[in-house]
């Protein structure tokens, strides 16, 4: 009787961990495009440089990046506009991330509620006990590009302690079919 009720017990635990593992997005982030993006942009954020591990990125986009206006010079906003645009009207929602990056480290796609989870339990030391070596974790905006997908903006931030972590906005321009990243922006947040 007492093997069945701790059964019972490990299956019902299982039931809840999937399903506090589910995320609340919408629809998957299929964009190819957005994937070159990322790969370009993620070798560069706190997290990755800290990790010696399993790199950890939310599975799920963030919804509107702080602070759009004053964070670009005027040049750049007026370059950027439809991306801009393209960006404001992704971000009305969550998006799921899928697994199509192209970078270096290893990487695993974690639900919001799953790290929330993780840092609510034992704070930063719980966290590093389920993702040891991960240097934190990556949070994504999806991608605004201009009509041509020649120019593209992403909001990415890194968290990897109370007082570590990183986020900003990132320009890039497509050129000779690669993507680069370019100047323009005038803050990027840091603790």
């Amino acid at each position: 009787m007492k093997s069945r009720t701790v059964l019972s017990f490990v299956a019902l635990m299982m039931c809840i961990t999937v399903a506090v593992e589910q995320s609340y997005a919408d629809d998957d982030y299929d964009v190819e495009e957005a994937y070159e993006v990322y790969n370009v942009v993620l070798p560069h954020e706190e997290s990755y440089g800290f990790s010696k591990g399993t790199l950890v990125i939310q599975q799920e986009t963030v919804k509107k990046p702080e602070a759009s206006g004053p964070c670009f010079t005027d040049e750049a906003r007026d370059k950027f506009m439809d991306a801009l645009s393209d960006l404001d009207g992704l971000t009305s929602k969550a998006w799921l991330l899928q697994r199509k990056f192209q970078i270096a480290k290893p990487y695993q796609l974690v639900s919001s509620d799953t790290i929330r989870l993780s840092l609510n339990k034992e704070g930063w030391d719980g966290f590093h006990i389920r993702y040891p070596n991960s240097g934190g974790y990556l949070v994504m905006s999806p991608i605004g590009f201009n009509k041509d997908k020649t120019r593209a903006i992403v909001y990415t931030g890194s968290s990897c302690g109370l007082l570590c972590g990183g986020w900003g906005f990132h320009l890039l321009e497509k050129s000779h079919g690669k993507w680069k990243e370019v100047p323009g922006i005038t803050c990027r947040s840091a603790s």
